[in-house]
């Protein structure tokens, strides 16, 4: 049977891998999951509620700009996690009756919904978001409905919590039931290196580090200066750790675990040798039984996952793994079969004596042949402490005849590039490496930290040695190379391996390898790395209110801070501002999309986006005067004082006079009459209630009321008084100097009157009263501060009214206020 096993229980029709199975009976039938029997199968699928498993982000924001959407996690045992909304399952139909049983069943309600005809998307179903009820989901069913959507579902899973384990259940039921039906995944931005950190496993050899960033091997500068972590930053800066670079591993004994990206390919040589589990067999023996599973740790472990080792390639190799026997044939057989693969790894050796060394030459025509068809085959140069290209001679009728000792065979074959090892954080080479000045082409790190096998599950490094793992080391830097400019071809990426690699002045190492300036070659002028440091993506801004945007920005090339010019722009606003932060104000609400892009002196840009959304907060209105349940004089005017609070008005967040309406209950005819202090008098008694409505400009509104009464004027008419100092809405400090001025008529034309000045402190404008009242001083006109009658408490706020009382010689006292407020900050 042609067939790949792949990751995520997919089976793939062998493209990859033409590999006929002989044993295998009929080899171009394909397998059809309904002939194999159960108990072939893998366990089922199992699943546990693990509260320590975490979403990226515990909600999204919801369609309205509003509503938060709870966000739910999984996690394999691979390790690779996924994000979903937690309530809400996607339905894919034009049947109105199924959409309608769905809800029904669901408790649903649909709260997004596409209709694609006429769209880019014409011919696709109509597709509703569904949110859901799913408490009632079945979860003894999960595993089975999920072996009948495919039979090779397998492994365990931990979701974050017990809703979203039933948000699952009750999709996997849906969709083992017939419907097209998905789960609302949340995607992640993808993993970057821009912060200069990727952790591993957390426990290792002495002087081990799980930040990546500081392992000898791996870092930029050091003794070594190979620069891996460097070479990722720039890939990220570039935005080219999205390219995808096919790095297959010949070996035996492979284990998936979560250094293992989340797709991988896997196939074997050997009849009925499941690739995947099956320990090393051979010449190996005990001491490398998980060979393989090093091999690809050597290359292309996933950095950053906080889980065992970081090959060169982590971040962007498209893995497969090929386990076949080590003979010459074995290894022909594979070459002739593999198709389209960009980089080849050997980690095997054979030393072949010269009188033999004929028989190595068919296997030496196929490497030559299978490298024109566009691979980089790398293999490793062995562990004796040879010279690969060490000579007999023999001296005969004076003259020397001389010939290579042995054929270290694939170390030494036409098209192959041979890696040897550096000693640890050395320049230098490793006492057991293999060497030659002629056929060992290039040196990588013969000691390297590599994570878990089963032999050693722990999630843990370990120091392993031999140039089995330099080999994939370097296979993985030109892989890096690759990802930098995937229009080169393998000359190019070998060229360029062997012209940027170190040129120590060292016996037997005549280069190594330098991922860093191979891949900034590859690249050319790097883009500058910018990233947007506030606010948040996704964050809430008010309407007319400046928000602070400020960028971190960084150029690899080492032009530093002050490298490039930054422009903002929006896609809704246009332009917003140049340098590292801008303070634009945003004059119309909703979403839009803010780029940062940064342009280095070489004229290469970098850009970064988020998107904010822009909202408008109703004004809060507050009636000062009249007070709850004042009664005001038929005939007289009054003075009403209102004000609103609105946080998208600046610079003082006071909505403009304009936008204040009062109206009354009663129909007076001085209503409706607009400003924060308009003059009205009413012409009937009785209660009515006076509402005070704020409208900004945006539209967004409030109202408050107040009730009052009117009635008779009195025999004797109290003065007629107004505050003019200070204004309504005052804010000072407890030693501010402020002036209190006022004025008053009485109707009956009496010009003795008496002035008192008072406040009232803490005073609640809701209610119209305050706790405490205090004299200031008398007279129409004075000077105050507010530490002169209130107790200074630090940190204290207080709301005050302001009182002026004026009363005549028949003792008829009228009165006027405002209010304001006093900051006492000591």
């Amino acid at each position: 049977m042609d067939t790949i096993r792949t990751s995520g229980g997919r089976r793939l029709a062998l493209g990859l891998f033409a590999l006929a199975l002989a044993a295998c009976g009929d080899d171009d039938a394909p397998l059809d999951p309904g002939d194999v029997a159960g108990d072939t199968l893998a366990p089922p699928p199992a699943f546990e509620v693990d509260p320590q498993v975490e979403p990226a982000v515990a909600q999204i924001l919801g369609f309205d700009g509003q509503t938060p959407r709870p966000v739910a996690s999984i996690v394999d045992e691979s390790g690779n996690q996924a994000d979903f909304v937690e309530n809400e399952l996607w339905l894919s139909t034009d049947d109105a009756s199924e959409l309608e049983g769905f809800l029904s069943r669901w408790d649903g309600e649909v709260v997004n919904a596409i209709d694609p005809s006429g769209t880019a998307l014409d011919g696709l179903p109509k597709q509703y978001l569904v949110r859901v009820t799913a408490a009632s989901a079945d979860l003894d069913a999960l595993a089975a409905d999920l072996r009948a959507l495919d039979p090779y579902s397998t492994g365990t899973h931990r979701v974050s919590s017990q809703r979203g384990l039933a948000l699952l259940a009750a999709g996997a039921a849906e969709a083992a039931g017939g419907l097209a039906v998905g789960v609302n995944w949340v995607g992640r931005p993808t993993a970057a290196f821009r912060n200069e950190e990727s952790i591993e496993a957390p426990v290792g050899p002495p002087g081990y580090d799980p930040d990546v960033f500081n392992w000898p091997t791996h870092m930029r500068g050091g003794k070594q200066d190979i620069g891996v972590t460097a070479a990722w930053r720039a890939l990220d800066f570039a935005n080219k750790l999205g390219n995808q670079i096919d790095l297959l591993i010949l070996d035996k004994g492979f284990q998936n675990d979560r250094d293992w990206r989340p797709t991988w390919d896997a196939d074997a040589t050997v009849a009925g040798i499941d690739p995947i589990g099956a320990e090393y067999s051979g010449a190996c023996g005990g001491a490398c039984v998980w060979h393989g599973t090093n091999v690809f740790s050597a290359a292309m472990a996933v950095p950053g996952n906080g889980y065992g080792s970081a090959g060169p390639a982590g971040p962007i190799a498209d893995p497969a793994v090929l386990y076949l026997n080590f003979d010459l044939f074995s290894l022909t057989y594979a070459l002739a079969r593999l198709r389209g693969v960009d980089i080849i790894n050997m980690s095997t050796q054979a030393r072949v004596p010269f009188s033999l060394g004929w028989s190595v030459l068919p296997f030496d025509a196929a490497t030559a042949i299978y490298r024109e068809t566009g691979t980089l085959i790398f293999a490793s140069a062995g562990n004796d402490g040879d010279d690969v290209d060490g000579k007999d001679c023999v001296g005969a009728f004076g003259l020397d005849a001389c010939w290579e000792e042995a054929w270290y065979t694939p170390c030494e074959n036409s098209g192959v590039i041979c890696v040897g090892g550096l000693a640890w954080n050395s320049t230098a080479r490793a006492a057991a490496s293999n060497y030659g000045d002629e056929h060992v082409d290039i040196y990588a790190p013969f000691t390297l930290w590599l994570g878990p096998d089963p032999a050693h599950p722990e999630n843990e490094v370990r120091a392993v040695s031999g140039t089995s793992y330099s080999s994939p080391f370097a296979a993985g830097v030109a892989a890096l190379i690759w990802a930098a400019d995937p229009g080169l071809d393998a000359d190019d990426v070998e060229r360029i391996l062997y012209e940027t690699a170190h040129t120590p002045r060292e016996k037997d190492v005549k280069r190594y390898v330098n991922a860093y300036a191979a891949v900034h070659a590859a690249l050319g002028n790097v883009p500058p790395g910018v990233e947007i440091a506030s606010p948040d993506d996704g964050t809430t801004h008010p309407v007319n209110v400046a928000v602070s945007f400020n960028a971190l920005v960084e150029d690899i090339d080492g032009d530093g801070p002050d490298c490039c010019t930054l422009v903002w722009s929006s896609d809704v606003d246009g332009p917003l501002g140049i340098g590292l932060a801008a303070h634009p104000v945003f004059a119309t609400t909703g979403d839009r999309e803010i780029t940062v892009t940064a342009r280095d002196a070489g004229g290469a840009t970098g850009t970064a986006s988020i998107t904010i959304h822009v909202v408008n907060t109703p004004p809060s209105p507050t009636i000062v005067r009249p007070t709850p349940g004042e009664e005001v004089i038929r005939g007289r005017s009054i003075v009403l004082r209102g004000s609103a609070h609105d946080p998208n008005e600046m610079p003082d967040a006071v909505l403009d006079c304009a936008g204040l309406t009062w109206t009354s209950s009663a129909g007076d005819a001085a209503f409706p009459v607009t400003g924060c202090e308009p003059e009205v008098a009413f012409t009937t008694n009785g209660s009515r209630t006076l509402t005070l409505t704020a409208t900004d400009s945006h539209g967004g509104t409030d109202s408050v009321t107040v009730d009052i009464a009117v009635v008779d004027p009195p025999p004797d008419l109290p003065p007629v008084v107004q505050v003019a100092s200070p204004a309504n809405g005052v804010s000072i400090g407890p030693s501010t100097e402020l002036t209190l001025a006022g004025d008053a008529t009485d109707p009956e034309g009496q010009t003795s009157l008496t002035y008192e000045w008072f406040v009232v402190y803490p005073y609640n404008t809701g209610t119209g009263t305050g706790e405490n009242t205090a004299f200031i001083g008398s007279g129409p006109v004075l000077t105050w501060k507010p530490s002169e009658t209130i107790p200074i408490e630090c940190e204290t706020y207080y709301q005050i009214r302001i009182e002026l009382r004026v009363t005549d010689p028949g003792g008829n006292t009228g009165k006027d206020f405002v209010v304001g407020t006093v900051n006492l900050i000591c």
